[in-house]
């Protein structure tokens, strides 16, 4: 028997019995409780918490079958095995017994070597159960450390991020992370009464890492915007910080739009995302900006191109951007939302602010309170 000493509940009515089990089991160092019946066993058992359990059949006040039941019904997440000790050997009261909630049976009178065996297989299940549950909460503690320190620096982040006039009276937006961090970022700048930029970003993978770059992009554009410099200018220093700091594997795709809204013209710079549209007010889309470049920080300085695409507008229209978290977005049979749908939403929208809410509403719907696989972000500015 494993030298590993054991606190073992016996329940048994038999002084002689009783006397025999606790000489034994004391020679291996056990503690050893005593109940006279089985109402007293439960009690011991609620008590101690003992690591095994023998216990006899025909007891008074309580027979060791309706104990069982009952300490079964008392137990926690921990599982206590029992071994009942009968003076029969019948087939039907052997199934009685286990299906009662014992683990073993062993019958009177009581083989001492037998008993050495199986107490000596259930003290191994005892000792990996206790290693299981002190790894289990190891692994708790560091989860909850993890939490924690996740949600202290998504606190960081956000006020780093410092995303800034996005309360701009004509946009409306939706961006919903996958974790607490998002590798998804809408941004907009004013720097002047007469000029809007705004950003739609979306950095490779999820959390924390595809978080971090996203606070380079932010600081960037933040800075040169209010500092007046060309999107075309803007668009390759944040290629060139993106580059030094990430590694082969990461990038981010962006739109950056520089809208001048007294010469009624959008200035677009997009490298992989989906198409960006342009809506009139009835929802008709009068024009697309295509995605013509790779995404930032792919490309070294001398060969990324900064070119940019100028639309003008007559009459009143509405910029509309996304990530694909909004169209991969899938039902939990597995089916993407689709640009399909979206547009569908878009173009059928009752009035154009209502446009972010209804596609907000109607990607919900389709993940049926699932957690969708990637960052969510979709963002629209009025343009008149």
């Amino acid at each position: 028997m494993n030298n590993s000493p054991l606190t073992i509940l016996v329940a048994e009515d038999v002084v002689a019995t009783q006397n025999l089990l606790r000489q034994f089991l004391t020679r291996f160092g056990h503690i050893v409780l005593i109940a006279d019946n089985g109402q007293q066993a439960v009690e011991l058992f609620q008590e101690h918490q003992p690591d095994i359990i023998l216990c006899d059949v025909n007891m008074p006040v309580m027979n060791g079958l309706e104990a069982i039941e009952k300490i079964r019904t008392l137990s926690d997440s921990s599982w206590v095995p029992i071994l009942i000790l009968s003076a029969s050997d019948q087939d039907n009261d052997i199934v009685t017994g286990l299906e009662s909630g014992a683990d073993d049976y062993l019958s009177k009178p009581i083989n001492l070597k037998v008993l050495n065996a199986k107490i000596g297989a259930m003290q191994r299940f005892v000792t990996l159960q206790k290693t299981n549950i002190k790894n289990k909460k190891v692994l708790q503690s560091l989860h909850d450390e993890f939490e924690h320190e996740q949600l202290l620096a998504k606190n960081i982040a956000d006020k780093m991020l410092a995303r800034g006039q996005l309360d701009y009276t004509n946009i409306e937006y939706w961006l919903q992370p996958n974790r607490y961090f998002s590798g998804d970022l809408i941004a907009a700048s004013q720097p002047n009464e007469n000029k809007v930029f705004i950003m739609l970003a979306d950095s490779t993978g999820h959390g924390l890492g595809a978080a971090l770059p996203i606070l380079t992009l932010s600081r960037t554009f933040h800075a040169m915007t209010q500092k007046h410099f060309t999107l075309s200018e803007i668009v390759s220093e944040i290629n060139s910080s993106l580059k030094a700091i990430l590694t082969a594997d990461r990038f981010i795709a962006c739109n950056i739009f520089e809208i001048d809204l007294k010469h009624k013209s959008i200035e677009a710079w997009c490298g992989g995302i989906p198409n960006s549209l342009l809506l009139n007010e009835v929802g008709d889309t009068v024009h697309q900006f295509k995605s013509k470049h790779l995404a930032l920080g792919i490309l070294p300085p001398s060969v990324f191109d900064s070119s940019t695409e100028v639309w003008k507008w007559e009459q009143a229209v509405e910029l509309i951007a996304f990530s694909d978290g909004v169209t991969e977005a899938e039902s939990p049979e597995g089916i993407p939302f689709g640009e399909d749908k979206l547009f569908d939403i878009l173009s059928n929208a009752t009035s154009p602010k209502s446009r972010i809410s209804m596609v907000k509403k109607a990607v919900l719907s389709h993940l049926n309170a699932e957690q969708g696989q990637d960052d969510i972000s979709l963002v629209s500015i009025h343009c008149e």
